[in-house]
């Protein structure tokens, strides 16, 4: 039958007993095949269904799902009385609305305006400059763990800087981020966070100077850290807004809008 994960990194146990080998840990919201017979714990500790998650075969426990609705309305009311396993219990998000906007995973576009910065002999030149790409949101965006601000985005904008030395220009820009993100002001309908992580740039440009093509290739890494607000529309879409900083050789502002649905 299928159940949802109503945790957060739900440890697999290969046998009905918490004291034995966790083979894997699976994030909030997953949905999952679990057994419908409930399995006693060692020494009456627990109830653990059976469960398949990546090709491997364990046991989770009650507590860490919940069958789906439509599951729940195929047994009947006097069957579901006498169960103690808690896997057929409502949802908490169904009682009390849903899980929090940063506990929800999210994917979606993005389009950003960042004051792109370089250094030339000493010299800081920027330009703004459109980039759109894709941004997932929320635990698991990446790997098991907490929340995430994880951006990738794409541009053929030529910085104007470049007027400087050439108009005669080709190239593109690769322009991607990774954030902790932490509340500060959580509601159903909103969230405002803040957060710290990485960013990386990668710039391959080709330049026509005094009729010779000079390539430039560079990658750049460094921090960065953001503000941002989003509003949930319709339960499953999600409109984001950020301002953040990055630092790498330079530091400049970047602002983001994004528009996402759950996944």
């Amino acid at each position: 039958m299928r159940a949802t994960v109503v945790s957060d990194g739900a440890a697999v146990y290969e046998k009905p007993d918490f004291d034995s080998k966790v083979i894997d840990f699976v994030p909030y919201n997953t949905k999952v095949i679990v057994s419908k017979r409930a399995f006693a714990g060692v020494e009456g500790l627990g109830l653990f269904h059976r469960v398949r998650v990546r090709g491997k075969l364990g046991y989770i426990p009650d507590t860490d799902i919940r069958v789906a609705e439509s599951a729940r309305e195929k047994v009947p009311e006097k069957v579901l009385e006498r169960t103690r396993s808690k896997a057929w219990e409502p949802e908490e998000q169904e009682v009390l609305g849903q899980a929090p906007i940063y506990m929800t995973r999210y994917l979606g576009g993005a389009v950003a305006r960042v004051n792109f910065t370089e250094k030339f002999s000493g010299r800081k030149l920027s330009d703004q400059i459109t980039m759109y790409g894709l941004r997932m949101t929320g635990p698991g965006a990446l790997f098991d763990g907490p929340p995430l601000d994880v951006n990738l985005w794409f541009s053929m904008e030529k910085p104007g800087y470049y007027d400087i030395f050439s108009t005669n220009f080709s190239g593109f820009l690769l322009f991607g981020d990774v954030m902790a993100m932490m509340p500060l002001i959580s509601h159903d309908k909103f969230v405002v966070n803040y957060g710290l992580g990485l960013m990386w740039t990668f710039t391959k440009f080709r330049l026509q100077i005094r009729g010779e093509n000079t390539d430039s290739l560079e990658v750049r890494v460094g921090v960065n850290a953001g503000l941002g607000a989003a509003y949930r529309i319709a339960k499953k879409f999600l409109l984001r807004g950020d301002v953040k900083y990055y630092y790498e050789k330079t530091g400049y502002p970047g602002f983001l809008l994004s528009l996402q649905t759950e996944y």
